[in-house]
């Protein structure tokens, strides 16, 4: 099951896995890293996807009731997949890095080429957080 912020979260199944779809947004591209991760993990887990299209379309109640939605999914996913695209500058994603580092729930894709890419490294490293240079790495690593 894929829940969106237009769809209230679930009570948690004990033998189910949840993960939350953190990281990079870039609509303009034409593949989606969201769908990929989604198709290959398949009903092995349920998604938590916080993409809302017209994200700069809301107003400030809808984005409070967003922000609230996800900091829910957060807390109740087993593992964030936070994925930092290469030409991102990804704000929300830093935060959540930095909310989740000391966590065992962090699953972490950053490719060389994104500006933070260092920083981020060494973050993970210190706090021995898995970072992976590609997608379908990351995504074998959680199955």
């Amino acid at each position: 099951m894929i829940y969106t912020s237009s769809i209230t979260l679930p009570i948690k199944e004990k033998h189910k896995n949840y993960i939350f779809l953190a990281g990079s947004i870039d609509l303009n591209l034409p593949s989606n890293w969201r769908k990929e991760v989604i198709d290959i993990i398949g009903a092995k887990a349920h998604f938590l996807d916080p993409t809302i299209i017209n994200h700069n379309e809301l107003n400030d109640s809808q984005m409070k009731n967003h922000i609230h939605w996800e900091l829910d999914a957060l807390h109740l996913a087993d593992k964030v997949f936070l994925n930092f695209l290469p030409s991102s500058k990804s704000p929300i994603s830093l935060i959540e890095l930095g909310m989740y580092i000391k966590t065992s729930k962090l699953v972490v894709v950053c490719p060389n080429e994104f500006y933070q890419s260092r920083y981020i490294k060494t973050l993970c490293n210190k706090y021995k957080v898995s970072v992976f240079n590609s997608l379908s790495i990351a995504v074998n690593s959680i199955l």
